[in-house]
């Protein structure tokens, strides 16, 4: 677990921001509406190559994960969702969006919480970590994936100002863990994606 800090303070106050807004999009930190959301978040599911369960580690309102659903769903592919998050209210959001597995999303501090199981695929965000532990978050998140499965770690840059996502193959790549894939969305490229097998 890391210790209390600006970056942790920062992450908790994120709940209140998302929730000024109405918007799905919004509730999940993006402003660019839904055709930049599609173009921007959609090759996640690059990573995703059968049937499984799918985490989403920091996943807001909930909204990402029920598009990747419907994304693989698309290609022949059934995936069952799950998420934590900090924010209890982004959780309730969550729960109402996905009727069904409502129990599959859950309040939870990522850096302390100890799941009793594994999943398929584990996806998060770098900056769920300060960057001087990357490494540690990759470690810490592959002890989450069944074997065989995939660990996805994703980066989103911005429009203003102007912000290029990070290389996330390379930092995999840096902390030791070998690459099995990797893809960008957005025009101009915003996000970028990349994953490793446990």
């Amino acid at each position: 677990m890391i210790p209390e800090s600006k970056f942790r303070r920062q992450a908790r106050e994120l709940e209140a921001a998302y929730l000024e807004s109405d918007d799905p999009q919004r509730q999940s930190g993006f402003s660019g509406g839904r055709d930049r959301w599609v173009s921007e978040r959609s090759p996640l599911v690059d990573a995703i190559d059968g049937d499984g369960e799918f985490l989403d580690v920091g996943c807001a309102n909930g909204l990402l994960a029920g598009d990747v659903v419907a994304w693989a769903s698309q290609r022949g592919v059934a995936i069952t969702p799950h998420g934590i998050d900090l924010g209890p209210s982004l959780i309730e959001l969550a729960r109402h969006r996905h009727p069904g597995p409502e129990a599959n999303f859950q309040v939870a501090d990522a850096w302390s919480w100890a799941p009793e199981r594994r999943w398929r695929y584990v996806y998060s965000l770098l900056d769920l970590s300060p960057e001087e532990l990357w490494c540690d978050w990759i470690e810490r998140l592959l002890g989450w994936v069944e074997p065989g499965g995939r660990l996805i770690l994703g980066s989103y840059g911005g429009r203003t100002p102007p912000t290029a996502p990070v290389d996330v193959a390379r930092v995999i790549e840096d902390c030791g863990p070998t690459v099995a894939g990797s893809s960008a969305g957005g025009e101009p490229l915003l996000t970028r994606f990349a994953w490793t097998e446990a």
